[in-house]
């Protein structure tokens, strides 16, 4: 055994992240500032808020926890009523938030969409219709995005990096990616968004693994899988092995990719520009940052909720008739644990990195650089170098993404202290790929211990609100729905709708 793999498993009994193991690029060239923003600093405040004075807040019909996009979509449902929604972070949006830097805002999560086909559920593409967001194209039978300055030109989409050379698609072009395809698009149209939608005769996909389906069909190469695998950890946090065949079969079937042309929406500031349209026709007072609602109890017909003011140190005492839980439910726990055993899902942690460079006129790339190298959590990064520009004010903005094992969670305290080898790495694959050296200016960590649920099998179609003990209201794509925009949008509407029903 080599003495580096020594160290990564002695000890702690199994494999570090990259960032506890040997750096494989050197530090010296890290003399730009480091950023990291995580939310984990902020529940240490819980036990220095036993000293914070206790408020009494006005009461309010509905309190929505979480603000990302199913709490968003569910207050826009509920505009124009009393509600209040509280969201731990300092920012709006979860996984689908951005940062900013020197006036340019960039993406720290989610960042694209595809054009939705007329088969996918009326309700949100009325709600992306009515915030000026989508139009239908009827000679296409498409909805396609209105500010066409942000879709991707499709010869710049992407390239993949693999043994030390860049080719066009992850899965190169050859008779077993033939064979692959004609056995999954033959659900094309019988996938739709949100996959409440998907036929009853389908379900029987979500109860066997990707992996498993794969191999009674076709026979499946270590290269092949280790392809797909990189494909489902891109959009859904696990392995072939880890999520059903229906969200496997979902991801290359869901839109009509090998039968038409479809757009690529991406805003620099990423999936942030669908919050920032939600967020505009609400009321700003009734949203509400760093607060973190600490407990949930039943109290008479309502709820009464435990909400620390990080900003302002003082404990709200909120009296809500209805609550909508659209924040992460592994807290519920410790928030109201009577209802934590409806949730068993398991979620993969993410980190995304940016890289703020200086922009050259012929720094043009490609926006999608998927990267399957050495490291596997590493996915690659998007290039801001082909998206609108005039947004981008002569920065070019390299957005890696790190779908991290669940286990490594434990270990997301450590990034602070280790901020340095974290973007010396990364930077060190960017490079890899560019062929180039990059001129960073500054680095900006975004730490995401639960950014998404792995889809496994028995996971889709588990809605909590169906569940015969659930006495709140859940929205989110972790309330059995897939890690997808269209999903939040969906599972917050279904939410703030269920709660007018009951007005």
């Amino acid at each position: 055994m080599k003495r580096r793999d020594f160290i990564k498993t002695s000890a702690w009994g199994a494999t570090l992240p990259f960032w506890l193991q040997s750096c494989n690029f050197s530090l010296g060239g890290v003399n730009y500032p480091v950023f990291v923003h995580s939310d984990y600093n902020s529940g240490h405040l819980i036990m220095k808020s036993a000293t914070w004075p206790k408020v009494k807040q006005t009461d309010t019909d509905v309190a929505i926890v979480g603000g990302g996009i199913a709490g968003l979509a569910a207050a826009h449902v509920l505009k124009g009523q009393t509600f209040s929604l509280y969201e731990l972070s300092d920012r709006i949006g979860g996984s689908s938030s951005s940062g900013i830097l020197d006036g340019v805002r960039f993406s720290q999560g989610a960042h694209y969409d595809l054009d939705y086909p007329e088969y996918y559920g009326e309700e949100v593409l009325k709600l992306l219709e009515s915030l000026d967001i989508i139009h239908f194209q009827s000679w296409r039978r498409m909805w396609t995005f209105k500010d066409e300055e942000h879709i991707i030109p499709f010869t710049r989409r992407q390239q993949c990096f693999e043994n030390g050379k860049n080719r066009g698609d992850v899965i190169p072009e050859g008779a077993e990616k033939d064979a692959f395809l004609q056995l999954v698009t033959a659900f094309t149209d019988r996938m739709p968004l949100p996959t409440r939608l998907i036929e009853p005769e389908l379900h029987y996909l979500n109860d066997l693994t990707f992996t498993s389906y794969l191999e009674q069909k076709l026979s499946l190469s270590p290269t092949l899988k280790r392809q797909l695998d990189y494909h489902m950890m891109d959009d859904y946090g696990g392995t072939c092995d880890q999520v059903s065949a229906l969200a496997g079969i979902h991801y290359f079937a869901c839109r009509p990719y090998y039968r038409e042309a479809v757009n690529l929406f991406s805003p620099p500031q990423g999936n942030d520009y669908f919050v920032r349209k939600l967020l505009n026709p609400l009321q700003k007072n009734q949203i509400k940052t760093q607060h973190l609602v600490k407990r949930i109890e039943k109290s008479g017909s309502g709820y009464e909720l435990e909400i620390l003011d990080l900003l302002n140190k003082k404990v709200v005492i909120q009296h809500a008739e209805q609550v909508i839980y659209a924040g992460q439910k592994h807290a519920l726990k410790y928030i109201y644990p009577d209802q934590a055993n409806i949730f068993s899902h398991t979620q993969a942690p993410w980190m995304v990195i940016n890289m703020i460079c200086e922009q050259k006129p012929e720094d043009i790339g490609f926006w999608q650089n998927e990267y399957l190298g050495e490291n596997p959590s590493f996915l690659g990064f998007v290039d801001s170098s082909v998206q609108a520009q005039q947004h981008l004010k002569g920065k070019r903005i390299l957005t890696g993404y790190y779908c991290l094992k669940p286990e490594d969670r434990n270990y997301l305290t450590t990034v602070g202290d280790n901020k340095k080898r974290i973007v010396a790495e990364t930077q060190g694959y960017m490079e890899q790929m560019l062929g180039s050296s990059l001129k960073v200016e500054a680095a900006f960590i975004q730490v995401m211990g639960h950014a998404m649920p792995i889809p496994a099998p028995g996971y889709l179609f588990n809605d909590a609100n169906l569940h015969p003990d659930a006495a709140m209201t859940y929205a989110g794509v972790d309330n059995g729905r897939l890690p997808l925009l269209f999903e939040a949008l969906d599972s917050g509407m279904v939410a703030g709708k269920a709660i007018q029903s009951l007005s």
